[in-house]
């Protein structure tokens, strides 16, 4: 037997007899979370016979007869107003989208990084495009993909920065690496 608890505020629990219930019990929470008035990002889904707990198991951090299973990223259209480039403590300089205030899983989104020029180029980012918008782990917000359907004609093609935001220093890339830094010692 199984049991699956809705956690952590509404204390709903359901006696599932097979895997198939409990899937169930899934879709039917993740189509009912949007109508609670509180942010619930997965439930808890465990063994309801406790002498089996021993011969279930755990790992080096949780026991194998309860998993929490995470609802899929609500996902949001938004619109690239601009690109921006930071200089993180190791001197990477990092793309970030800017969008006007998004609110995605209850939280107002107007930044979320674009990890580096690779992953820009690779997903087609553009300024103005139409894109998909979620916190991935249901914290960080990323850019999912582009609405291609939607890209307007004056979309502005990515160009990565030649110079460090900061100081102005011509950034080095590595061609093993993804990343660009400002190599510049003195740059805050």
């Amino acid at each position: 037997k199984l049991s699956a608890l809705h956690f952590p505020i509404n204390k709903e629990t359901m006696k599932c007899k097979t895997i198939a219930d409990v899937q169930k019990y899934v879709e039917t929470w993740t189509q009912k979370r949007e109508t609670i008035a509180y942010e619930i990002d997965g439930i808890v889904i465990k063994v309801d016979q406790t002498h089996m707990y021993d011969d279930i198991g755990c790992t080096a951090k949780a026991p194998k007869w309860a998993v929490a299973y995470k609802f899929p990223a609500e996902e949001v259209e938004t619109t690239i107003d601009d690109i921006i480039f930071t200089v993180g403590r190791t001197g990477q300089i990092t793309p970030n989208a800017v969008f006007p205030p998004t609110l995605v899983a209850g939280s107002t989104i107007q930044r979320a990084t674009l990890h580096n020029e690779d992953n820009v180029v690779m997903k087609d980012i553009r300024i103005g495009d139409t894109v998909i918008l979620r916190k991935a782990g249901d914290v960080i917000p990323e850019v999912a993909r582009v609405v291609f359907e939607k890209r307007k004609p004056d979309a502005q093609v990515f160009e990565m920065a030649k110079v460090c935001p900061s100081c102005g220093h011509e950034l080095y890339r590595d061609e093993q690496e993804s990343a660009h830094y400002c190599i510049n010692p003195n740059c805050d």
